[in-house]
């Protein structure tokens, strides 16, 4: 008696072929295989001139960036972010030294909260007032042990910057900090 899966000739092969537990779970959707990028659906939605209106969105809200209009009214009413965005890009580009030290203490009086910017921060770590320096090198650490810094770009001038501080610093506590801190970032 020949069974179900059995040809005329009774050799056992149907000719169908059975499916992997890899094909069966991709045809359910819970492959571990499967990706968001295998579905087009969601390469449709992602490629979207919406979607990326609130990709940019979210961006600009965590790192730093300008918020769109409504996000703009609800997380930052008084345009304090913005403000402070703005007298960072102007300490940028002060014509020289001098001026610089001087608007970077005129910026702290204003802004006693660093911003997680790590190319700010590194320029600070530049400042001639160890005070000033070491609430950089403090912000660093603390960025550093939240795990911002890693993964992130950072400027080439931060290692040596660090370095720096071990041999120039006049507190040997800060001097351990900076080469604990170089040397997890080197890492």
């Amino acid at each position: 008696m020949a069974g179900k899966d059995r040809d005329d000739d009774g050799s056992g092969i149907s000719g169908k072929r059975n499916k992997s537990w890899r094909e069966i779970d991709a045809q359910r959707g819970k492959s571990k295989y499967h990706s968001r990028q295998d579905d087009p659906g969601q390469q449709k939605l992602e490629k979207s001139a919406s979607y990326e209106k609130y990709k940019q969105a979210a961006d600009a809200l965590f790192t730093g960036g300008a918020l769109p209009e409504g996000l703009a009214q609800t997380f930052d009413p008084q345009g304090k972010r913005q403000e402070q965005k703005d007298a960072m890009m102007k300490l940028r580009e002060l014509p020289d030294r001098k001026a610089w030290v001087q608007g970077v203490i005129e910026y702290l009086e204003k802004y006693p909260e660093l911003p997680e910017d790590a190319y700010f921060l590194d320029s600070l770590l530049d400042h001639p007032r160890e005070r000033i320096a070491d609430k950089a090198l403090g912000k660093l650490e603390a960025l550093q042990g939240e795990g911002k810094l890693t993964g992130t770009k950072l400027p080439r001038s931060l290692e040596q910057r660090l370095r720096s501080i071990e041999m120039t610093s006049t507190d040997p506590d800060t001097q351990a900090r900076a080469k604990v801190l170089r040397e997890k970032l080197r890492a």
